[in-house]
């Protein structure tokens, strides 16, 4: 779609490029590396080729009307055109695509279903959040979903080194698969023969951490910066969320944090020492979430391996959904893959699976009003968008009950979601210690009561 585009993160790739053709690649930092660099300066390069040939380029955001501009404090300067949407958009039709096939191959290998195989591809290609995410929007968030999946699938396939690689590909792409390390590590030890266990945990955190070495090499110092600013704010974003609560929201998004969108209709004063503790509060809720998380996996049998490994990486990405306090709309791409097959194993029920989508895609639209994407086509039909830009003003505090609404209702979803697999990961563990239980004491019966045991007692 390249008639659309997210005003402020597009906005953000065409800056970029823009500071790479003119700097060269090795000026720009942009972080996370393997979209923020080494993606980017291809993409840059290839559309300054493709706008001389064409005498195309982004339309200055001064020349448009002041009411178009989606929020003066982004401090955005153009609206990138249609050429630069394809461009940029490309990778992540490819990646879709890449996830797609690679979905059916593995749900077709694992479960020798080729029923299952198609109907998981189709939940992922054909859901419209994630059409509307690629697509629409213009966020790269397939690319870590897709090397994710990669090291998901060569893990299964024993091809420990693969995965590695793999799964350092995605914390470039975005930090999160860092959360899976854990989880690889727990399902290693459980996999393998005894004698192959610590060669295969070693070896796997090495090439990983060898790997991320090269790839963040430029960015160490920024992303230790982001990590500890995830958990421990700064004076700065303490700051900027006292005096202009919506460029640094305390809390936003696919969340029951969301509630405190509702401070923008009755506008109460926001203390300092209250934006701390509502940082310190995520953080310690983070940390509390996930560790739960960790020890409920680690109860976790792998006897099906497929889809115990399965469970173990989404309840990672779930347990952060449900404690951090900012969940971008686009995150929920993240889970997709995984609840595509839990939902055609039967693990979680379809009506979660598409009832979250419509949840993520009504909240991805109401967030930026749709409007503010269909700037690209504004030298056309400048006066259509901004009487829809004033008809969405009409029903303001309309849309923010509707965000709260919607952000807690996926908070639900997902709490459901999760409280299922753990739960079966419990019954999963209780079986089998019944049937551990079972066989010692069929054992033990067929011991002493073979002949000569009992007159020796």
């Amino acid at each position: 779609m390249p008639f659309s585009a997210h005003p402020f993160d597009v906005y953000v790739w065409y800056d970029t490029s823009l500071n790479i053709v003119r700097n060269g690649p090795l000026s720009v930092q942009a972080f996370p590396p393997l979209w923020g660099h080494y993606m980017m300066v291809p993409i840059a390069y290839v559309y300054d080729w493709l706008a001389r040939v064409f005498s195309v380029g982004a339309i200055p955001m001064a020349s448009l009307p002041s009411a178009l501009d989606f929020y003066p404090s982004y401090n955005v300067k153009y609206v990138p055109g249609v050429l630069f949407n394809s461009v940029v958009k490309f990778p992540f039709l490819v990646s879709d695509v890449l996830v797609m096939l690679l979905l059916h191959k593995i749900v077709g290998e694992m479960t020798e279903s080729k029923v299952l195989a198609e109907k998981a591809a189709f939940l992922w290609f054909l859901n419209p959040f994630l059409i509307w995410i690629s697509g629409g929007w213009g966020m790269w968030d397939t690319l870590p979903v897709l090397f994710s999946l990669a090291c998901f699938f060569l893990l299964l396939k024993k091809k420990v080194v693969l995965s590695s690689v793999c799964l350092s590909l995605a914390v470039a792409s975005k930090l999160y698969p860092a959360l899976f390390l854990l989880p690889i590590t727990i399902y290693l030890s459980k996999t393998t023969l005894a004698g192959e266990r610590l060669k295969n945990g070693v070896k796997f955190c090495s090439v990983f951490l060898a790997a991320s070495l090269v790839l963040f090499l430029p960015y160490i110092g920024r992303a230790m910066g982001f990590f500890i600013g995830f958990f421990v704010p700064s004076p700065s974003g303490i700051a900027t969320a006292v005096a202009n609560p919506v460029v640094e929201p305390i809390g936003f998004g696919l969340t029951y944090w969301s509630l405190y969108l509702l401070n923008r209709l009755v506008n109460i004063p926001v203390s300092a020492g209250f934006v701390f503790l509502s940082f310190v509060v995520s953080g310690v809720l983070v940390v509390f979430s996930l560790t739960l998380t960790y020890w409920r996996i680690s109860k976790l049998t792998f006897q099906k391996p497929f889809f115990d490994l399965v469970t173990a990486m989404l309840l990672c990405v779930l347990a952060l959904f449900l404690s951090y306090r900012i969940i971008c709309e686009q995150w929920f791409v993240w889970a997709l893959p995984f609840l595509s097959i839990m939902c055609v194993g039967g693990r979680v029920k379809g009506a979660f699976y598409w009832g979250a989508s419509l949840i993520a895609l009504l909240y991805s639209v109401l967030n930026c009003p749709l409007p503010f994407f269909l700037l690209p086509l504004a030298p056309w039909i400048a006066n259509t968008l901004l009487g829809m830009v004033y008809f969405s003003w009409t029903f303001e505090p309309i849309r923010i009950v509707l965000l709260v609404i919607l952000g807690c209702l996926f908070s639900f979803l997902m709490l459901l979601v999760l409280l299922k697999l753990a739960g079966f990961a419990r019954s999963r563990i209780v079986s089998l210690r019944r049937r551990n239980y079972a066989l010692k004491s069929t054992r033990c019966y067929a011991r002493y009561s073979r002949p000569g045991i009992i007159r020796d007692i």
